[in-house]
């Protein structure tokens, strides 16, 4: 078996988290690809509802180490399109959820990176 990581956040992070892979998934791993890019596919799937099902309701999971690099991608490539859409910058909410989704942190920052993002973009315009 896989050496696991174990991780925890409060439901808001752990719901951008799912967010996240679904669209990551979507956008990356089209139903009805090739054989290898559908076991990708169901893979993801599965992560993403082992998210919902525990981390989303119980705050805490913990998951395949093989699956980190897939989440960590999907996270930062979902928080850059919410950028682009947006305008918003998410750099330091980017980089609490990359330190969540690696075991590394609880989220507890997110607020304090949320004011910080919001100070760059005012900064920015």
């Amino acid at each position: 078996m896989a050496k696991q990581i174990s991780i925890r956040c409060p439901a808001p992070l752990a719901q951008i988290m799912i967010d996240a892979l679904k669209w990551f998934v979507d956008r990356n791993y089209p139903a009805g690809a090739d054989e290898c890019s559908i076991a990708a596919r169901d893979a993801l799937y599965d992560l993403a509802g082992r998210l919902e099902r525990e981390l989303l309701a119980q705050g805490a999971t913990a998951y395949s180490i093989r699956m980190r690099a897939f989440l960590c991608e999907a996270v930062r490539s979902y928080l850059a399109l919410r950028e682009i859409e947006t305008g918003v910058r998410y750099d330091n909410r980017c980089q609490v959820l990359i330190d969540v989704c690696r075991g590394k942190a609880d989220g507890s920052d997110f607020a304090a990176a949320a004011a910080r993002d919001a100070a760059m973009t005012a900064g920015a315009g």
